[in-house]
């Protein structure tokens, strides 16, 4: 038996390296090839990879989502392919759209998927091949395997495991560029895209399928309030059977108070940032009507703001707005801003900031 496996980039090249160390311990007789440590100093590599691949029984290719659009894994998966070899694409990261942006050959056959809850028992099938192999040793084998492998997740993680699911929404979205984002301390940093549709949308989605915290630290808040009714149909029917609260739910959104007496001094036209703030203002006053149990959730600051802040469950985004030579504050849709966790330093500064900005306020009457 011959198994070849397919990596690309660093965290799928040591996933492949624990992978052949699980089935050469598992299976003594199966020959298991992995380019990082079976090609030696002077070999043709292209030649030796092709050959492996044409004399294998089977190709596992180790996916993670920094290589799911790699066109070497997708040239090895297309050659075994026409080779009509076994193909297994292996996922290590929970990527529900690891395969949509192509359907051959990476999507030819069924995965294995670490993060599944059939994950042990689809791997013994897979690569214990001995029937009368010791189950008590399997599982141990597959203990450490598992074990090794989240090690190895940690060590390789960009961004906190919190932050993870909204950092890859980001990615997959079609609006944001390719170059987003870049990695720094385990903050994601994006280098456009804050304010714009495509963001709340984002936060939306994030929201309506397991969100608990939603909190904005806005100023007229028109995104949120004129293009998501499925956001306060959501609201309304999480709070149907609760009395005077929003059951599972904690949404906040900060206003800035159209009456603040230096609001001339945060927008370069000041008498259209006044409508504009009035009119989400009135807005947000017919959602009270809807829903009376949203009573707590507007409020309104009067104070220049120096920083903008959202809370999506545990994960913060972050943004300081530019200001021009006068001091006032630029239209700021499009700009860069970070992304990460709540339990960080900075993440903890931010909460505690719109924790002091939230008691600071005053409700909508």
């Amino acid at each position: 038996m011959k198994v070849f496996i397919s990596w690309s980039k660093s965290k799928s090249r040591d996933f492949a390296l624990k992978t052949k160390e699980l089935i050469e311990k598992a299976n003594k007789g199966v020959d298991v090839f992995v380019s990082e440590t079976d090609i030696i100093p002077g070999e043709k590599v292209q030649t030796k990879i092709l050959e492996k691949i044409a004399t294998c029984d089977s190709l596992i290719i180790c996916m993670t989502r920094e290589n799911k659009k790699s066109p070497w894994l997708l040239y090895e998966a297309g050659f075994a392919n026409g080779k009509d070899k076994i193909v297994i694409p292996m996922l290590f990261d929970n990527d529900p759209n690891w395969h949509s942006w192509i359907d051959n050959p990476l999507n030819v056959s069924r995965e294995l998927n670490f993060n599944s809850t059939d994950f042990k028992s689809n791997l013994r099938k897979v690569f214990f091949l001995d029937p009368n192999a010791d189950l008590d040793y399997a599982d141990f084998l597959i203990k450490n395997y598992i074990n090794d492998i989240r090690k190895l997740q940690d060590e390789h993680r960009l961004v906190p495991v919190e932050c993870e699911d909204f950092v890859d929404k980001l990615i997959n979205h079609k609006s944001f560029l390719a170059e987003n984002p870049k990695y720094l301390n385990q903050e994601a940093h994006f280098i456009s895209g804050f304010e714009t549709h495509e963001l709340y949308e984002c936060l939306v989605e994030s929201f309506l399928e397991t969100g608990k915290y939603l909190w904005i630290y806005g100023r007229k808040n028109m995104k949120l309030l004129s293009n998501f009714p499925k956001l306060f149909s959501y609201i309304q029917d999480a709070s149907n059977n609760s009395n005077d609260s929003i059951k599972g739910i904690d949404f906040r959104c900060l206003f800035l108070d159209p009456s603040y007496e230096k609001l001339h001094e945060e927008h370069p036209d000041p008498e259209l940032l006044n409508v504009e703030l009035s009119g989400m203002i009135l807005r947000a006053k017919s959602k009270l009507r809807e829903n009376s149990n949203l009573k707590g959730s507007f409020r309104m600051y009067s104070h220049k703001r120096e920083e903008i802040i959202i809370r999506i469950d545990n994960t913060i985004l972050y943004t300081r707005p530019r200001f021009d030579i006068y001091g006032k504050p630029e239209i700021i849709t499009n700009i860069g801003f970070q992304v990460f966790s709540v339990d960080s330093i900075k993440g903890q500064e931010c909460l505690n900031k719109f924790l002091s900005i939230w008691e600071d306020s005053h409700l909508l009457e």
